[in-house]
């Protein structure tokens, strides 16, 4: 018989795991093992940590059963939250927008602050529903009305004269009540104060928001609009409340035009109250002083979009417009684009300016890229910036490591395998988030 002179192949061992809906096949070794497994433990905790923030609530209203998700600022500075915002998202879009794209859980934690993102629902009205089928077959429009405000907004269409469509879009669903019951439960539910309410809205999500403050504007430290309008058939414009009003609005806008109505073709759409008028109702609303304007150059730009910002002052209840040139309906304002302003920037400063007087000393904002890399983390972290202080919490907010840097890093190999929440702080700037140690 003869004995082979070759050393025995080591067995390897497969391991499939799956995320995101991709298969990862790993192969490996069976020293290897061990550590492999801890790892994906390791993300797999962090995966169900980070995800648990926001959660999604339900609460029954108006024969529905309606959802809305609910973040809590990761911002260990603070035992609890000031207060919140309520987020509004546009025509046919949903909750997550705020924390898929456009970020604004970084506003949140900054100025300490829960985020109430409710869904609007699909449209109610049958006879709405058969008019947007019948121009989606006769037309290359495809009209959805998945997820649609009951906020007055009027949609009216005429051909040469001649009125074709003029329907409000549901016009039956009481949102107004719907998310008076969702500042309820959050303000009861984490003790807040109830003096530090603000409202956002990106597009449709604008429409709700005014006509949220025309009926409750009294709950309001402040509403945002962004890309927003008022609609021709929304309720409480003769008996509204003075709140702090923060719009901004492109001329080029070419979803919800700046002036109220487009012409497509020879049909000319009617889709709201003109923007100029909606400001001229809240400084008179509100007894507003003289416009003062200027223009907004906050960066360096490196496109053709400009923006004039107006202001009509008062010592409460300002009103801000800002008057964009060059940008389409969705686009959004980030300095690391090369724009003149940075949308999250402009609503924290305008947020943090209407706070209660009993909060003091938020830092101030600048919504930013993560400041510190590599996440995970085996010992070196470094920081976008080359002095500061890194603090360390563990996930129920107990702090456990502090200490300063004058190189843009520091030695994090000390800390055990893990999830962490990290602090970095540079002057009055702070920025915080999370941290995977493996």
């Amino acid at each position: 018989m003869k004995i082979s002179s070759k050393k025995p192949v080591k067995q390897r061992s497969f391991i499939y795991f799956c995320t995101n809906n991709q298969f990862i096949i790993k192969l490996i070794l069976p020293n290897e093992m061990k550590k492999f497994i801890l790892t994906i433990g390791i993300l797999l905790s962090a995966q169900s940590f980070i995800g648990a923030n926001p959660t999604r609530k339900t609460i029954q209203t108006g024969g529905f059963e309606r959802e809305y998700l609910v973040y809590t600022p990761q911002n260990p500075q603070y035992e609890k939250p000031f207060g919140m915002i309520v987020c509004l998202h546009g025509f046919n879009r949903t909750m997550y927008d705020f924390f898929n794209e456009y970020n604004v859980s970084a506003v949140a934690d900054s100025l300490n602050l829960i985020i109430a993102a409710p869904q609007a629902l699909p449209e109610q009205n049958p006879t709405v529903i058969a008019e947007a089928n019948a121009i989606n077959s006769l037309t290359n429009n495809q009209i959805s009305l998945q997820y649609v405000w009951g906020c007055g907004l009027r949609v009216k269409a005429s051909l040469l004269g001649i009125l074709m469509l003029d329907e409000e879009l549901n016009r039956s669903v009481d949102d107004v009540g719907f998310i008076n019951q969702i500042i309820d439960s959050v303000l009861s539910g984490y003790s807040l104060p109830p003096e530090n309410i603000f409202m956002l809205g990106t597009s449709m999500g604008g429409y709700m928001t005014y006509q949220y403050a025309l009926g409750k504007g009294d709950r309001l430290s402040g509403i945002i609009s962004v890309a927003g309008s008022m609609g021709l058939t929304v309720k409480g414009m003769d008996y509204a409340t003075k709140v702090p009003v923060c719009d901004f609005h492109s001329l080029t806008d070419e979803v919800v035009p700046y002036y109220g109505s487009y012409q497509q073709g020879l049909a000319t759409i009617t889709l709201g109250i003109s923007i100029p008028n909606v400001i001229n109702y809240w400084v008179k609303t509100n007894g507003a002083g003289t416009l003062d304007s200027m223009a907004v150059e906050n960066y360096p730009p490196a496109n053709s979009i400009t923006v004039e910002k107006f202001i009509y002052p008062d010592t409460v209840n300002e009103v801000i417009h800002y008057k964009i040139n060059g940008a389409l309906h969705n686009y959004f304002f980030r300095k690391e684009n090369g724009d003149c302003m940075d949308y999250p920037e402009e609503i924290s400063r305008f947020i943090k300016s209407h706070l209660s007087k009993t909060v003091n000393q938020i830092p101030d904002i600048t919504a930013q890229k993560t400041c510190f890399y590599p996440n995970p983390v085996q010992d070196i972290i470094h920081f976008n910036i080359m002095t500061g202080n890194v603090s360390i919490y563990d996930i129920t907010g107990r702090k456990f490591f502090s200490q300063s840097f004058q190189s843009g890093q520091t030695d994090l190999s000390f800390l055990k395998q893990g999830v962490y929440i990290i602090r970095v702080q540079s002057g009055n700037t702070i920025q915080s988030g999370r941290l995977i140690k493996q």
